[in-house]
């Protein structure tokens, strides 16, 4: 059984887990930027330094996000960082460790992170998507998140928003 909690990305044991999270979050993506023509990553490239900094300093990067894991036991297998806004706060780097996939962690991530930003006063939740991760903008649509114009400079991406009550 899995629970949501936010990270102390201080403490060693998540920083490192968040850390480990982090990378195949964004070695997953640049691969499937690539594959899809918008990217130049290949195996065994270095990450962009921005995306390597967030691996190696998720307290530095994070600072004035709440960084939410999902453990199973000991172990992180999922992670969601939310960056708050009194009108709209953002979802970011929501990964789940593809051996923890299909029990409903994205959804419980997610869920966690609509009651933070509610309790802190956010009037909308938002979030991009590529366009390819098909079962990522399902859940998100079934949870209420709708389409709207981007905001995002990054052609291609599915930006989502979700009003809270």
């Amino acid at each position: 059984m899995y629970t949501v909690i936010t990270a102390d990305v201080s403490q060693a044991q998540h920083k490192a887990a968040v850390g480990e999270l982090l990378q195949q979050y964004h070695r997953q993506t640049e691969l499937e930027k690539a594959i899809h023509g918008i990217g130049l990553q290949t195996e065994g490239m270095p990450l962009p330094a921005k995306y390597q900094d967030e691996i190696d300093d998720p307290e530095g990067s994070f600072a004035h996000s709440h960084v939410l894991v999902a453990t199973d036991g000991p172990d992180v297998v999922g992670m969601l960082v939310l960056t708050v806004d009194s009108q709209a706060s953002e979802v970011k780097r929501l990964w789940v460790a593809p051996s923890a996939r299909g029990l409903g962690i994205g959804s419980a991530l997610l869920q966690q992170a609509l009651r933070v930003a509610k309790e802190l006063k956010s009037q909308a939740v938002r979030l991009t998507v590529w366009p390819w991760r098909e079962p990522a903008l399902h859940s998100y649509r079934r949870l209420g998140f709708v389409d709207v114009q981007s905001w995002d400079s990054r052609s291609g991406l599915v930006c989502m928003e979700l009003v809270l009550a």
